[in-house]
């Protein structure tokens, strides 16, 4: 069972070897098309199969998709208010509208962009609901700037729950957050195929958040998720780069490029830092900057 970092891995390879002969066994990567054009197509699939399609939940929040039959009269996805959810995020300068079923948020805290999440999930095909590409039932760990860029929008959306170390070792998990994500090719793998996937394919993953990591990619004491500009949606184009070294700030040591890292200068004593929040502003005068970004800045 391969995973889906794995198969971001191999996206990667093969971008890298684009004028390689392709490998009947691995992705097979199309001509690159306008990720504008492609988006009108993807867009009336996803509505049209929510449109057309019904859903079921069992009580661990797996879930199976049904075209609803001539004459039936299930409801059809896109007529349940208290499931499905919609917002809109640019990227590759265009505008996508993404549909979410919302099955539980869970209780705990949520991942960002920049941080690793703890998920079970099964993906399948829009054209071919039938078609299961990719699954773990025992949960994994991704990074989620790592994997397929839906997923960064939309984990986040939800929570963590709690767990239990039971007498066995095992762990049971409740309260987790549960969701469906349909996702247009260009924020799944658009123009590459592999596997079952084919090129330009809209996708469905169902998941469930267990448990996150809240990292620190540059070690300077400041978890990423603080370091990065959340409110702009393209944290890997556009995120903080206080000191404009083209170098954003979650994975610069030196954010306001003094010539002394951040850690040294927000250590309280030996080993011990401010958490984020208590980060002091720059006490001569300064500009208003917590004093790790104020190059003027000095105690």
């Amino acid at each position: 069972m391969k995973s889906l970092l794995k198969i971001v891995l191999l996206l990667l390879v093969a971008t890298t070897f684009l004028a390689c002969p392709s490998d009947d066994n691995g992705p097979q990567v199309t001509p690159a098309r306008p990720y504008e054009e492609v988006y009108l197509e993807d867009l009336p699939k996803i509505e049209e199969f929510l449109q057309t399609h019904y859903v079921t939940i069992d009580s661990d929040y797996n879930t199976e998709f049904f075209e609803i039959p001539e004459g039936g009269t299930q409801t059809a996805i896109w007529d349940m208010p208290e499931l499905i959810r919609n917002y809109e995020v640019t990227f590759h300068d265009i505008t996508y509208k993404l549909y979410y079923l919302n099955l539980r948020e869970g209780i705990g805290e949520s991942p960002t962009r920049v941080d690793s999440s703890f998920v079970s999930y099964k993906g399948n095909l829009i054209s071919d609901v039938s078609i299961t590409f990719d699954e773990s039932i025992t949960p994994v760990w991704f990074p989620l700037e790592d994997v397929v860029r839906g997923w960064g929008e939309i984990i986040p959306k939800f929570k963590t729950g709690t767990n239990v170390v039971n007498s066995d070792g095992t762990i049971t998990f409740n309260d987790y957050g549960a969701g469906v994500m349909f996702l247009p090719s260009g924020l799944g793998y658009f123009n590459t195929a592999t596997g079952n996937i084919p090129s330009y394919s809209p996708l469905i993953f169902n998941f469930k958040l267990y448990n996150l990591r809240y990292r620190d990619h540059d070690r300077d004491e400041i978890l990423s998720k603080y370091e990065y500009r959340a409110e702009d949606d393209n944290f890997n184009l556009e995120a903080d780069d206080t000191d404009g070294d083209d170098i954003p700030d979650y994975l610069d040591g030196d954010d306001d490029g003094d010539g002394r890292l951040t850690k040294y200068e927000i250590e309280i004593s030996s080993g011990v830092y401010y958490d984020f929040v208590n980060i002091p502003t720059c006490s001569g005068g300064g500009n208003g900057k917590k004093k790790h970004l104020d190059p003027f800045c000095r105690f």
